[in-house]
């Protein structure tokens, strides 16, 4: 008597549960065990077709000598299974992600025509819709939609009220001059790289997600925000234009909701101030001017209830940062052995004395000036917990431990990292403790550090004032 495939006998919902878990390839391997999974595999309400997987069977760039070939294949079988789909079966997501496939528009026909929920098409080559695009943000079963590489055939795109889109995403869409958003549904705007981009109008009172990336190129882009009462998290990248000092101070402390703000290569400004009650998150990435040279900002944060501080670029010549609560990660570029780099290292830092927990990043480890020791006023005497990340094996510890100590002499933990691209970091932490004497000194003693001899070296020497 053969055995009860009992698999088989799991009922659709089930199957499809099981199915959801795994990658698209394992999913295909499974249709095949039996004439049920094939069915039912039919009928699987997620359809992704991803060409660089389906050629390499794993996500690498395609060999582009058999790009033609590629092509054919993944075309006939995309085919093929839309041929033997189910009829009127509900669609819960469709994605196609491919280099250049013909007759695109059929695609997303077939999607709108399974009542799609969530629609997500990746072009690598920009194609140009026949039908433009008017169809799909007027379907009422679609609430995400994203769309990159994709020549909407219209310059002014307006997102209605009539629209049920929550979740909106375009990328790369060239031909866009304008965008207009006027729902009360949209929940989530991303624009991201498309290079005529001018005007954006934001009337969206639920919208708690907006992300704009002009691209590598700056951009000149108007950023008009009507109703923002619920967004929490907004991201400004590559932008020029309208986003000036005046902007950022003005329309930030009226964006009541927000908890996250990310700023990155805005080339119009030069001294941010941001008052904001409420805001948790603070991104800043420095940006390069024509010369490729990284542009001096002053920076003022008044915002008492701030947990995380990330900074990308030189030295700030003026940083004021109110909140007691954050822990801070600064990644420090154009990194100078000279004493007047170190001074204005000292002058920065002093900002970021009073946060819970402080993160440096270096590209290279530089050496503590000897004439600069006389005169030296540490900047940190109240930090109590420091990370060095370094992105190189070309220093010594000697040196970043000598370092370290003359920034923030009364430490209780610090962790050193090692980053190297082709290995797991490495981490060594050491803790101190504080000792108070009478008449003397406040002093380091060192309670527990690696088995390193160098590192432990460098201590004993520190203390007895050889370095």
């Amino acid at each position: 008597m053969a055995e009860e495939d009992r698999l088989s006998n799991l009922p659709t919902e089930i199957i499809h549960d099981i199915m959801f878990f795994l990658p698209l390839l394992d999913v295909i391997q499974v249709s095949v065990l039996s004439r049920r999974f094939n069915s039912v595999w039919r009928t699987f309400p997620v359809i992704e077709f991803d060409q660089d997987l389906f050629a390499t069977g794993r996500k690498l760039p395609i060999n582009h000598s058999k790009a033609s070939e590629t092509l054919m294949r993944f075309s006939d079988y995309t085919e093929d299974f839309l041929r033997r789909r189910g009829p009127d079966s509900l669609l819960q997501k469709f994605k196609l992600r491919t280099l250049r496939i013909p007759d695109l528009d059929r695609y997303i026909d077939f999607a709108l025509g399974n009542r799609v929920q969530e629609l997500e098409i990746n072009s690598k080559i920009i194609y140009e819709l026949s039908k433009g695009i008017s169809d799909v943000f007027a379907a009422k079963s679609i609430r995400v939609l994203k769309l990159t590489g994709l020549d909407l055939g219209l310059q002014i795109l307006i997102l209605s009220d009539s629209s049920l889109i929550e979740e909106l995403s375009l990328n790369q869409c060239d031909l866009l001059e304008t965008v207009r958003v006027l729902s009360d549904k949209l929940l989530s705007l991303e624009l991201e790289c498309c290079r005529k981009l001018q005007n954006i109008e934001i009337d969206a009172p639920n919208l708690q997600y907006f992300r704009y990336d002009g691209g590598i190129l700056f951009s000149k882009i108007n950023i008009n925000l009507r109703s923002f009462e619920s967004l929490k998290s907004l991201s400004l990248w590559n932008a020029g234009g309208h986003i000036t000092d005046n902007w950022i101070e003005e329309k930030i402390p009226k964006l009541i909701s927000l908890e996250k703000l990310s700023i990155e290569k805005c080339e119009n400004l030069k001294k941010v101030k941001i008052c904001h009650k409420r805001l948790k998150i603070f991104e800043f990435h420095n940006y390069k001017n024509e010369a490729k040279e990284e542009v001096e900002v002053e920076l003022e944060l008044i915002t008492p209830n701030l947990l995380s501080f990330l900074y990308r670029g030189i030295l700030l010549s003026h940083t004021i940062v109110t909140s007691t609560l954050f822990e801070a990660r600064l990644f420090l570029t154009q990194i100078s052995a000279t004493s007047l780099w170190i001074l204005a290292l000292r002058h920065f830092l002093i900002s970021f004395d009073h946060c819970r927990v402080l993160t440096l990043e270096f590209e290279k480890v530089v050496a503590f000036p000897k004439e600069l020791k006389d005169r030296w006023i540490a900047p940190m005497f109240t930090l109590k917990h420091l990370r060095v990340e370094v992105n190189s094996n070309l220093w010594s510890y000697r040196s970043l431990v000598a370092l370290v100590l003359q920034l923030s002499p009364r430490l209780n933990t610090l962790s050193i990292i090692q980053n190297l691209n082709s290995q797991d970091p490495i981490e060594r932490v050491i803790k101190f403790q504080i000792c108070e004497r009478s008449g003397k000194s406040t002093g380091l003693i060192l309670l527990q550090t690696s088995s390193d001899k160098v590192l432990a070296t460098s201590l004993d020497k520190y203390h007895h004032g050889k370095l």
